[in-house]
């Protein structure tokens, strides 16, 4: 019998965990190929009318657009498109589309980008099945979707994992919050991860969206619901990551650097979907809401020195394990703490995320704002139950105060 163990020799206690791997997934070169045969599969069923969601440019630089339109000509199916789809997209954005696709009648959604049109094609797909709900109420939690549309997720970037997970984010302007939804019936049924489609990403973008993926990982690995085969999939995605972004910036071109990259980011997006996230996404959800020109990235890239700083002697020795690629050496020793914040700092700011909050336009006359959001968010009660560690106001005003300026005075 298999038993697992820790370094020190003692037998790990274990507990029923659950194990969701619910999409079909096309992954590599050229897999934006596979979009005939799963729009075929739709149509032998019976579907003809497909509502496509996109962001503004990306689906069209990337090459993704002409592909799928041809999949489109070759199933002889209709479409409709809701395009323009923006960085941390707001309920209205959302409910325009699902008005756009109510009088078109789509059978399959489709969502083609980052997370942003990818998180709002899913959640279009759920409100098309659920009469009289609006996005409001998805994202104020009045109702949990039963059913949705199929969907189908075409991604076009390495960082979010949106393409295999259940979660569709969206922010509330007038109540100052960016909240998730979640619900087995918003698992794209089909994915697609071409690395060829985010050729055309931008350098910092790119940056961006892959810290994403490496909070995804460190959240993951760390909450209260975690497992061993989250903390499987949270070390190869660190590890993928340290040997492969330093060499983006002079291989933004390069397919295998690509690659990789989006299998980092697919393996977290599992790993987020079987254990969620928990204080970082809800500080950085409550920055979003204040700042929703900053990328949800870069965000969790300024704060995650910080948060390390408060959660690693709680979980000291899977962290240790986990973030060896970036800081060597680590031995599980919860006086690691300021150490590890400033040399994972160190390590973002080697890649080229430098910034911190006073770069975004934070200043100390804001964090108590920033509390407050947080704090006030539907969100707090569950990120409270998976974090490794008692959430308090004060831990956040420090984790936010601490992310204003560099932790290790830079390079």
């Amino acid at each position: 019998m298999w038993r697992p163990f820790k370094p020190s020799g003692e037998i790990v206690e274990m507990n029923p965990s659950e194990i969701r791997l619910r999409t079909t997934l096309y992954f590599g070169p050229g897999a934006v190929g596979r979009m005939e045969d799963i729009l075929g599969r739709y149509r032998r069923r019976g579907a003809r009318r497909v509502g496509i969601v996109t962001g503004t440019k990306s689906h069209i630089l990337s090459g993704a657009w002409d592909r799928v339109e041809e999949a489109l000509e070759k199933n002889d199916m209709e479409f409709e498109l809701s395009s323009g789809v923006p960085p941390n997209p707001t309920v209205d954005v959302i409910e325009e589309a699902v008005e756009l696709f109510k009088s078109f009648g789509p059978e399959v959604i489709v969502g083609i980008g980052g997370g942003s049109p990818i998180d709002a094609s899913k959640a279009a797909g759920a409100l098309l099945k659920s009469e009289g709900k609006s996005a409001l109420d998805l994202y104020t939690y009045r109702f949990h979707p039963k059913e949705a549309l199929p969907i189908v997720a075409v991604n076009l970037t390495h960082g979010t994992g949106t393409e295999v997970d259940r979660y569709a984010v969206a922010t509330i302007p007038e109540k100052r919050v960016k909240l998730g939804a979640a619900s087995d019936a918003m698992y794209p049924e089909f994915a697609v991860d071409d690395p060829e489609l985010t050729l055309s990403l931008p350098e910092k973008q790119s940056l961006y969206v892959t810290l994403d993926a490496v909070n995804h990982a460190v959240e993951a690995a760390t909450t209260t619901v975690t497992s061993r085969f989250t903390e499987m999939l949270s070390r190869e995605c660190l590890g993928v990551v340290a040997d492969h972004l330093p060499r983006l910036k002079d291989h933004l071109k390069d397919v295998e650097v690509r690659g990789a990259l989006m299998h980092a980011s697919m393996v977290a997006g599992v790993a987020i979907d079987n254990s969620r996230a928990h204080i970082t996404h809800l500080l950085e959800h409550a920055l979003s809401a204040l700042k929703p020109e900053v990328p949800h990235g870069l965000g969790l890239a300024i704060l995650l020195p910080a948060v390390l700083k408060e959660i690693y002697p709680a979980r000291a020795e899977v962290l240790s394990q986990l973030l060896r690629p970036i800081v060597p050496g680590l031995k599980g020793r919860e006086e690691e703490a300021e150490a590890v914040a400033r040399e994972v700092e160190r390590w973002t700011f080697s890649v080229g995320v430098e910034e911190k909050l006073s770069d975004i336009g934070i200043g100390e006359e804001d964090v108590g704002e920033l509390v407050e959001i947080a704090f006030s968010s539907p969100a707090l009660k569950g990120t409270e139950k998976l974090s490794p560690v008692g959430l308090t106001r004060e831990m956040a005003r420090r984790i936010y105060e601490n992310s204003l300026y560099p932790l290790s005075g830079g390079l």
